[in-house]
């Protein structure tokens, strides 16, 4: 999870837990390398990671001083009303129960608080990507929409991302490079090492996020390889 489609998703969530009170606590859920957990840290939240991967918990711990716990999404280990926020990016689409993440996602919110959730959209767009992702499914908006009131939020809202610009990169740059990456260690291809190099340059990360940017012309279009919801959990 990195490159210039990776920082342009973790700028739509950041957007939105911008609008959280300050100080709050933010859960992410999963935590992962701790990319947007540090973010959010730094935007002066105080955010608390969960991950069911022991190498990215054991990582987080390393590398930064969030709190982060190993456990699973769908039974929470903490008391409800905690947070005043949960994140969670790419992540329901890997969750056999994804009703039951949901429905955890809701209790931990305190009354006010909001969940900001990224899943891929639209079955059509089902690729390889997807099998080399261990996607279990990809959601329509209805689908995400209903899976969060049905754990009592109030939906404010849900709208795709990555078209057409995200869309083509996607497709003619990042499975192929994801395809490449399966059957070959980055040590052994030139390719990739190549691709390794430029994506460490943050000045051209930064240039091809802004391009992404050009997406939002699009935004009316119901169609995209990406969906953002906003969920609020009702004050009474």
């Amino acid at each position: 999870m990195f490159g210039p489609r990776h920082e342009h998703r973790l700028g739509l969530i950041l957007s939105e837990v911008a609008k959280v009170r300050q100080g709050g606590r933010v859960l992410d859920a999963a935590i992962g390398l701790g990319q947007l957990a540090t973010r959010i840290e730094a935007r002066g939240y105080r955010p608390v990671g969960i991950d069911t991967s022991l190498e990215a918990t054991l990582h987080v711990c390393r590398t930064s001083r969030i709190p982060v716990v190993l456990g699973d999404l769908t039974r929470l280990p903490f008391r409800s009303g905690v947070f005043d926020a949960v994140t969670s990016g790419e992540t329901l689409e890997h969750v056999d129960d994804d009703a039951a993440a949901a429905r955890e996602i809701g209790r931990v919110i305190n009354r006010g608080g909001r969940a900001v959730v990224t899943v891929p959209a639209l079955r059509i767009l089902r690729s390889w990507r997807d099998d080399y992702y261990e996607h279990r499914r990809r959601y329509s908006r209805r689908e995400l929409t209903d899976l969060f009131r049905g754990a009592g939020m109030e939906v404010t809202k849900a709208f795709f991302w990555g078209f057409p610009l995200g869309l083509t990169y996607d497709t003619l740059f990042l499975l192929p490079m994801n395809k490449r990456l399966a059957r070959r260690a980055v040590s052994d291809d030139a390719a990739l090492q190549a691709v390794a190099r430029v994506g460490r340059s943050r000045l051209l990360v930064r240039l091809a996020r802004a391009l992404f940017a050009v997406d939002r012309l699009f935004s009316f279009i119901p169609f995209g390889p990406g969906l953002v919801m906003v969920a609020r959990k009702p004050e009474e």
